[in-house]
Order: C-alpha cells, then sequence, then structure tokens
C-alpha cells in the first residue's frame, strides 16, 4: 500500500516492545473469547499459552496454539494495546517470527455502534521455514478491512469502514482460526502511510465568526437537550420517565453557571455515562461557513483513557445533525409523550433509537462525525473544520447523503452536539462533567482536503465490497482497487 500512496511508511511510535514486561505468563496468559464459559474457560488453559520470554537482547511474546478448540467460538484475541491512536495512523506494524506451524493475524475491535460495529484488518498468515527469521507484517485500519453486522442498527447500510475514527476500546491483536502452531511478536508501531493528517490547527486571528449558535450569557437552555441515540435499546428512553426500575442509561443533569473561563457562563451537562447513546447538543440553524467553534472542558476524574504520545487524554466524538435546507425538522415528534412527561423523570428530550425512527416517512436528516482528543481538566479552544466531519446515518430524502458519503453542508445544520464520554478504562460509575462555553460557526483557511484529519474515502463508488456468512457472524469485507482481494474468513 505504501507504493500505491507514493510514500514510505513513517514509524510514528512504539506500542509495545515487551521489554519491560516481566518474564512469564502475560496478560491472561492464554487464548480467551468472550463467549466461553467460565468451565470452559478453564479448559481452554490447556489449548494455548501467552507468555513473556527472552529473545535476543530483549523480550518477545510467545504465543503458541496446540489444539485447534482453542477457536471452539472464533477467533482469539491474544494482546490488548492502547486504545488511541493520533488521526493520522494508518496501520500497526509487527515484528513475527513463526516457529512452528502457521499463525494468521490481524488487528482491530470494537467501534463507536453508529460506525460500523466492530471493524478489523485483513489476517496476515505466516508459515514456519526451515531458516527461522523475523518478518514484518502492516495490518492496515484504514483499507482493506473487514466489518461484522453486531449492533448495527445506524450503519447496516454503511458504504465504507473506518477503525481508528471509531475506536472504542483497547486494541485486540487477534489469531485466526486456521492458525495452529508456535510463534515470536516483537515491536508492535504505529505507522503513518500518508493517508490519515494530523488535526487541523488555527491561530486566532486566522478564525472569522460567521454566526453565534448560542453564549449561555442569559442563563437560558431553551434550545439545548439531551438526546437518546441507542441502536436498538428503547425502553430505557420511556424508563428515563418513568423510573419504575434501575436506569442503565440516565440523561445528564444539565444546568448554566458561572464556571467558565474568566467566570463566563457555561453548561455543565454532569452524571454518569454508559455505552456511546447519552448526547446532549444545541438545537440551531446553518450559516455559510466551513467550521464551527467551541471552548470545552471534560472532568472525567474515573476515567484513564491515553492517546499513544501525548499521554492522558479523553476522546470526545462530536455529532451534527443536518436536514434539507428549506424544510423544518419535527423535533416535537421525538419528544416524550403527554403520559411520559406525567411520570415525573427528567428523561431525555428526545429519543432518536434506531428501532423507533427507522421506519418513518417523515424523517429526513443525516448525522455527521468528528473526533478529538481533549486534555482531562483543561479548558480547550477547538475549531472543528465541517470538511473532517464524515456522514454516519441518513434517513428519508437525506438517505443519499449516506450512501454517498457527501461532505456536510453547514447551511443545512440543525444542531450541533457533542457525546458525553463514556468509560472505557478505570471507574465506570464515576461522573463526568462536560462544560461548553461557546458555540460559533466560523470560517477559516484552506482546503477541505487540508482540514480533513482520519482517513476518509475519497470516493465510495470506488470501493469493493463481499459480503460472506459464517458461524453466527455475517462479515463483509472492503478494499479499494490496488488492495490485495482479502482471502476468505470462512476458514
Amino acid at each position: 500500500m505504501a507504493a500505491l500512496l507514493g510514500t514510505e511508511p513513517k514509524v510514528i511510535g512504539m506500542v509495545e516492545d515487551f521489554d519491560s514486561a516481566p518474564t512469564g505468563t502475560f496478560q491472561k496468559g492464554f487464548l480467551d473469547i468472550h463467549r466461553w464459559t467460565e468451565e470452559f474457560r478453564q479448559r481452554a488453559r490447556a489449548w494455548s499459552s501467552i507468555e513473556v520470554t527472552p529473545e535476543g537482547s530483549g523480550k518477545a511474546l510467545r504465543v503458541c496454539v496446540s489444539d485447534p478448540q482453542a477457536f471452539t467460538a472464533g477467533a482469539g484475541s491474544f494482546l490488548r494495546l492502547a486504545p488511541y491512536y493520533p488521526p493520522e495512523t494508518d496501520a500497526l506494524r509487527l515484528r513475527v517470527k513463526v516457529l512452528t506451524g502457521q499463525v494468521s493475524i490481524y488487528v482491530g475491535g470494537p467501534t463507536a455502534y453508529y460506525g460500523n460495529s466492530d471493524v478489523y484488518s485483513e489476517p496476515q498468515t505466516i508459515h514456519a521455514s526451515a531458516k527461522l527469521e523475523w518478518v514484518e507484517i502492516i495490518c492496515h485500519l484504514n483499507h482493506p478491512t473487514w466489518r461484522n453486522y453486531r449492533r448495527s442498527g445506524f450503519s447496516t447500510e454503511a458504504p465504507r469502514n473506518y477503525y481508528n475514527r471509531w475506536a472504542q476500546e483497547d486494541v485486540g491483536v487477534f489469531l485466526a482460526p486456521d492458525s495452529l502452531g508456535e510463534c515470536l511478536i516483537d515491536d508492535i508501531e504505529i505507522l503513518a502511510l500518508g493517508e490519515g493528517k494530523p488535526f487541523a490547527s488555527f491561530a486566532p486571528e486566522q478564525v472569522q465568526e460567521v454566526k453565534q449558535i448560542v453564549t449561555f450569557e442569559d442563563g437560558k437552555l431553551d434550545h439545548v437537550f439531551n438526546l437518546y441515540m441507542a441502536a436498538a435499546e428503547a425502553e430505557w428512553f420511556d424508563e428515563s420517565w418513568i423510573r419504575s426500575r434501575h436506569l442503565r442509561f440516565k440523561p445528564m443533569q444539565l444546568e448554566v453557571n458561572d464556571s467558565g473561563l474568566k467566570g463566563l457562563n457555561v453548561l455543565e451537562c454532569k452524571g454518569a455515562t454508559a455505552e456511546e447513546v447519552q448526547c446532549t447538543g444545541v438545537r440551531t440553524s446553518g450559516a455559510d461557513a466551513n467550521g464551527i467553534r467551541l471552548t470545552i472542558n471534560v472532568h472525567a476524574p474515573g476515567q484513564s483513557n491515553s492517546l499513544v504520545g501525548a499521554g492522558a487524554i479523553v476522546p470526545m466524538d462530536f455529532l451534527v445533525f443536518v436536514a434539507a435546507d428549506g424544510q423544518a425538522f419535527p423535533w416535537e415528534s421525538l419528544e416524550p409523550s403527554a403520559e411520559l412527561r406525567a411520570k415525573g423523570g427528567p428523561g431525555f428530550d428526545y429519543n432518536l433509537t434506531h428501532r423507533v425512527i427507522a421506519a418513518r416517512k417523515d424523517l429526513n436528516f443525516a448525522i455527521y462525525q468528528t473526533r478529538r482528543y481533549l486534555k482531562p481538566d483543561e479548558w480547550t479552544h477547538l475549531v472543528l473544520p465541517t470538511a473532517d466531519f464524515t456522514c454516519i446515518y441518513g434517513q428519508g430524502s437525506m438517505r443519499d447523503r449516506f450512501l454517498n458519503h457527501d461532505d456536510l453542508r453547514s447551511e443545512e445544520v440543525i444542531a450541533f452536539a457533542w457525546l458525553n464520554p463514556w468509560c472505557r478504562q478505570g471507574r465506570r460509575d464515576e461522573p463526568v462533567t462536560t462544560s461548553v462555553e461557546k458555540l460559533s460557526f466560523v470560517k477559516v483557511p484552506g482546503t477541505a482536503a487540508e482540514h480533513r484529519s482520519f482517513w476518509q474515502v475519497p470516493d465510495v463508488k470506488q470501493l469493493q465490497h463481499r459480503d460472506e456468512e459464517s458461524p453466527g457472524l455475517r462479515k463483509l469485507h472492503i478494499w479499494l482497487p490496488g488492495d490485495p482481494e482479502p482471502p476468505s474468513l470462512l476458514r
């Protein structure tokens, strides 16, 4: 792929070289598949082993699979890596030495449910040879890749895959079920191949305000909402008002106070978070702009997320909702009924559960997303170029925006929102506080190509697809012309 891009791989950082890991059992010490019962998991210890061993002047990870029963429920994860990578990360490179048999290795894992549910690189297969030697393999995070359809309501018809843009958990390194033998793993690095780029930045004098969205100086919450945006669990919207049982998902507590920079008013969103469903936003109207500016602070004391090369961070996903220009969007039709409101609540303001809205013919809208990594407890001034948003869903007359992967048009914006960050590392019950000081549409210099960070498919019509059924799981391979055609995963 590097040759196709006209650039040599650039090492961004080392994820793991195992030299600092203690010799002996590593992580769980054996292949583990989450579908196993505890009884089966104990038996599985005899079928595989994972340990850190001396190798040369350092150490390496030794992985052994002695019995194909280790893959009773599918591929096996043998390593968990850092969860978040810079947007210019296009691939992981691993050094592998196969001692016996063969191994098929790939990386990936769960992504945001509105993204692709789960995305993985295509497997790289290596056989043992008479001359034992280290081989470098590159696992591409952009293309070619494959996905499944777990919890994929919003993304079922998605014409593309993204992994790094939507990664939600520690990156997994997996052995495909045709692996049987023993290998060593060392020096796992992240690579830039020229597809993704660092986040665009702008000097203050380069940012021209076009239209103010909100400042909160008047203390009002008229246009602010808590949105419930699950894929299928519709019951929690009603329960947020009824409160007849313990709530899995609660709306954020919203208030305006003067805790912002220089004593300015802010919107403060506070509460425990779970999954990617607790979305807070502001209804607005569009403007002729190519960016959105905001000032934001996140206090997440229970979370311990990290970005390779940057240390502790809080991942923040921002969403923009658009409707066809000139069409009024029926927000009131997403509100709780009078009967639900009478139960007391307070509950979510709008219900955008995919299972609830998918069949409606009167909703014409699309959703766009981008991501940033914030330093915890620091006020951050962000400018989010509209070109850095990618379409994650479209319905009604806006469905083609999603299927064609069309760019965001700022004139059509009806709401700007953010996902209050869900804890994947640390104490999940600890409340999170997201504070937003002000929002504006802005204009910034530069082209759309210069404004994009995470790799985006240049033309979805170029993409090649192959749908594939395997036991208990449907898969979709996606690749671009010039990529090697992916092997079958039906093994």
